[in-house]
């Protein structure tokens, strides 16, 4: 796979197992991916020192650096731009919050097949480059919501900087303000893969939402339709301005 520059996708894989090792390399290699692969988290570390990746791929129980101290140094480095991909055993959802909010984008349970693990790749691709092509801003009342930073700026000035997912739902629900978005088109837009099996995922992030809006203290409610989905609502006679044409929403 290749950018829109034309050259190889680079991925950073962590993984101390030698047989997973093995095979999320050749998966990897196979669908044109240029790998770096690692089986110690000290030696990727000091393989970032001079050189950088398109998107990383981390084990959590990795020897010499652990994958959630190597994830803080990518996040001090790259100030949350390089997509993060934990895969791991732990499936606890306090252990799958603590990695995401450490700034993982995303995480798979092991045991997990070719095809998923390359979708959720291909995913987080998506979401990168999209971020970085289209640059909008939408203004809602007197805030707006800015793509490029992900974050939400208040009428004072103040930038609320969001979470990669708090912030595409945050944008798709905006971008459809006041109408009802579908649990499905929600999880398809924000995630790029069909999650139907994980939809607690959707419930976990739209309450991370609303807890972004509250201590952003903006007076916006992301209500829950029963059985159907979500829908974002102001005061009666607020509206978007500038929705754009070519967001997320637009290509479903």
């Amino acid at each position: 796979m290749k950018l829109m520059s034309g050259r190889p996708v680079r991925v950073l894989l962590v993984e101390d197992d030698p047989a997973h090792h093995a095979l999320m390399l050749s998966w990897l290699k196979t669908e044109g991916y240029q790998v770096n692969a690692f089986h110690n988290g000290l030696e990727a570390q000091q393989h970032l020192t001079d050189n950088w990746a398109d998107l990383a791929i981390l084990d959590w129980d990795i020897p010499g650096v652990s994958g959630d101290k190597l994830l803080q140094k990518i996040r001090g480095r790259s100030q949350s731009t390089m997509p993060v991909l934990f895969q791991t055993v732990h499936s606890a959802e306090s252990d799958i919050v603590r990695i995401l909010d450490a700034g993982a984008d995303d995480y798979l349970v092991k045991p997990f097949d070719r095809e998923v693990l390359l979708a959720r790749v291909r995913a987080l691709l998506r979401r990168f480059g999209s971020s970085n092509v289209q640059g909008r801003k939408m203004m809602i009342e007197d805030s707006v919501l800015d793509q490029q930073a992900r974050s939400l700026v208040t009428p004072g000035g103040e930038a609320h900087r969001l979470g990669t997912k708090e912030f595409d739902i945050l944008w798709h629900l905006a971008s459809h303000l006041g109408a009802v978005v579908l649990r499905q088109d929600l999880m398809s837009v924000v995630w790029g893969w069909d999650a139907a099996v994980q939809s607690r995922s959707v419930d976990m992030y739209v309450s991370r939402v609303r807890n972004n809006l509250k201590s952003a203290g903006v007076d916006w409610t992301v209500q829950s339709v029963y059985a159907t989905g979500y829908r974002l609502t102001l005061r009666p006679d607020s509206s978007p301005t500038d929705a754009p044409p070519d967001s997320l929403a637009a290509r479903k």
